[in-house]
């Protein structure tokens, strides 16, 4: 039996993925939407977390996810999405202000879905893409994300890599700005389970190996009284933002 593409690996849990990921803080979307945008394409959309940022601006966004499973959660909070792919993306030539991507570039067939994207930009358009994750510049979260990490120590790590260089590399985008948009996601501790296993090195993983990492994150967050508001944690998240132009 094949075994599922790791970016399809999402939809088995995507009700823990939409209670439990954080939100995307408004000022990060209004920053990768361009002012006046009429028409913006979501690539990776998931359950619609930055889908519903950028709705709130006053937007029309078409969030375009390729698991039918994460689809159907984000098109039942009344979001509009459709199905497909970065790498073959369901609009005609030059109809979008803006193509997003939240937390989901890593994911993409990065030559082909780049050339996709400036096809559906208009002349001039922003392809605006980040991550929203753990802060892991705090003391506590940096121990979280070496526990996750060392479920796979080799994998490659998005964050290791030039990503406004490959975006610029081929001529097809220009002019990238960064910035960082720091912020506090609150998720209920009972429900700490369901954040990890929202992520793919652990959702991916049979039960009997993720439990000991889990245990191990739950450890680390609660020797932390910082983190902690009565049954409530508020943990540090950060989005790393980028725009670019199209060439």
């Amino acid at each position: 039996m094949e075994t599922a593409p790791r970016r399809l690996t999402f939809g088995a849990h995507a009700d823990a993925y939409e209670r439990t990921r954080p939100q995307w803080p408004e000022e990060a979307a209004r920053w990768l939407v361009p002012e006046g945008a009429e028409l913006v394409v979501e690539l990776g959309a998931g359950t619609g977390k930055l889908t519903r940022a950028v709705a709130a601006l006053g937007v029309r966004v078409v969030a375009v996810e390729p698991d039918p499973r994460m689809l159907a959660v984000l098109r039942g909070l009344g979001l509009e999405g459709v199905e497909g792919s970065a790498e073959a993306i369901p609009f005609g030539d030059g109809v979008a202000d803006a193509v997003v991507a939240g937390s989901s570039l890593h994911w993409f067939e990065l030559e082909t879905a780049l050339r996709e994207i400036h096809r559906v930009l208009r002349p001039g358009g922003r392809f605006g893409f980040g991550w929203n994750h753990r802060d892991s510049r705090h003391p506590t979260i940096g121990r979280v994300s070496d526990a996750i990490h060392a479920v796979r120590p080799r994998e490659p790590r998005r964050w290791e890599r030039d990503w406004p260089a490959e975006v610029t590399a081929a001529g097809l985008f220009r002019a990238v700005e960064d910035r960082l948009f720091a912020h506090l996601h609150e998720v209920p501790r009972a429900e700490l389970d369901d954040l990890l296993i929202s992520y793919a090195a652990l959702g991916s993983m049979p039960e009997e190996e993720r439990q000991p990492v889990f245990a191990k994150v739950a450890e680390i967050l609660d020797a932390d009284p910082s983190l902690r508001d009565g049954d409530r944690l508020r943990l540090p998240y950060v989005v790393d933002a980028h725009r670019a132009t199209r060439a």
